[in-house]
């Protein structure tokens, strides 16, 4: 998939986990400060690779590596590291370290760990909104099974709504397949206290365990589309489970059944620009992908409030970059999925599970100046209707 713009070098981060998700990652720092740390973990792909932090020690304080509760990291410019030759240039053939691909990285940051585990980490296609309170989320796997439609009649209208309706199911939630051991998890934290004020010789006031559900609020699959007609002109647009709608007091968000958000749609302006350009006789080409649509966490809210209300007055760098990228289009991000128990649980607890997602830049693009030097980081965007359409 190709970016909205060409950039001379694009600096990418790539997630680096333990073998096991519950796992440390294996890090051993330098014995000098002229050395580099080392991580040995594994891609998204599996393969077991050694990365090796450059100088500058960007990201997190290698410190919090050491200790085995680090599950995983995103690894910020990640490039392989290759062999030299007698001349010491270096040459294609990738550099080995204990037998496994070196690479190096200009920092480690944060993506699982014990206090705070990832049940998934993905790279995606992201959309910020309402100022980085919640993430539209399109995997590369969700943009190839894109479904297509030449549409000439109502009745293919029809059709294509049907569609929408089986995208939109709750069987297409995104983290209702860990309530069960969410629920065991939850299950395990009360009779630890149960037992530890049992031993205490104390009254337990603590809540009683039930079986909850996903939350309403988290992990409901979306729609992204984009037409056209005879004319050419590209419409693109959302069809949600949630909107923004006037309160007593402010906006709240109102949450609907894949039913009710598709006779929302069909209300809409763009549905009836669709309709009437079939009714002219048009013959309309459609797409639509299917994503979902996570509530960000309270760290990354309050990263969000903080770059929002530093503006855009001097070149942007580290997660400005991403955020003020991702709330303007789609750019590539690192998305680490987490459940969320209650604050004082198990004093109290949610009726239901709560899911949260904290997001990272996975690429920046960078120019090179007339004096050699380069630009600061910028986001990159990817025109997703365009895209669904090749």
């Amino acid at each position: 998939m190709q970016a909205a713009q060409k950039y001379d070098f694009l600096v990418r981060s790539t997630i680096i986990r333990s073998e096991k998700p519950n796992k440390g990652l294996d890090a051993v720092q330098a014995a000098t400060q002229h050395q580099m740390n080392r991580v040995t973990g594994f891609l998204p792909d599996g393969t077991q690779i050694v990365v090796a932090q450059r100088p500058g020690r960007g990201g997190m304080d290698f410190n919090k590596l050491l200790g085995g509760k680090v599950y995983a990291v995103a690894a910020d410019g990640m490039s392989p590291v290759f062999e030299k030759d007698a001349e010491g240039k270096p040459t294609k053939a990738q550099k080995k370290e204990d037998g496994l691909p070196l690479y190096s990285s200009s920092g480690f940051y944060l993506l699982s760990s014990k206090e705070y585990p990832a049940l998934d980490m993905l790279e995606c296609f992201t959309l910020l909104q309402e100022h980085g309170e919640r993430v539209l989320m399109l995997t590369a796997e969700q943009v190839a099974a894109r479904q297509r439609f030449s549409l000439t009649s109502d009745l293919d209208l029809e059709i294509l709504t049907g569609s929408f309706e089986e995208a939109l199911s709750d069987d297409r939630n995104f983290v209702a397949r860990h309530d069960e051991a969410m629920n065991k998890k939850r299950r395990r934290g009360i009779e630890r206290a149960q037992q530890e004020a049992e031993d205490a010789d104390e009254k337990y006031e603590g809540v009683a365990f039930k079986e909850v559900a996903v939350s309403k609020k988290d992990g409901n699959p979306f729609i992204y589309y984009a037409w056209k007609g005879t004319d050419g002109v590209v419409h693109a647009g959302t069809v949600l489970r949630e909107a923004l709608v006037n309160g007593d007091k402010k906006p709240i968000m109102e949450y609907y059944s894949a039913a009710e958000a598709l006779e929302n749609f069909t209300k809409s302006k763009d549905y009836k620009l669709l309709a009437a350009a079939l009714d002219a006789g048009q013959e309309v080409e459609f797409s639509f992908v299917q994503g979902h649509v996570m509530r960000t966490s309270v760290s990354f809210r309050r990263k969000c409030e903080n770059v929002l209300a530093a503006g855009k007055d001097k070149p942007l760098f580290g997660d400005a970059v991403y955020i003020h990228a991702a709330l303007t289009g789609w750019t590539r991000g690192l998305v680490a999925v987490m459940h969320s128990l209650h604050p004082n649980f198990p004093t109290a607890d949610y009726d239901s599970h709560s899911y949260v997602a904290a997001c990272r830049q996975a690429e920046v693009g960078m120019n090179k100046k007339a004096d050699g030097k380069w630009t600061a980081p910028q986001g990159v965007a990817y025109d997703m209707a365009n895209t669904i359409f090749a």
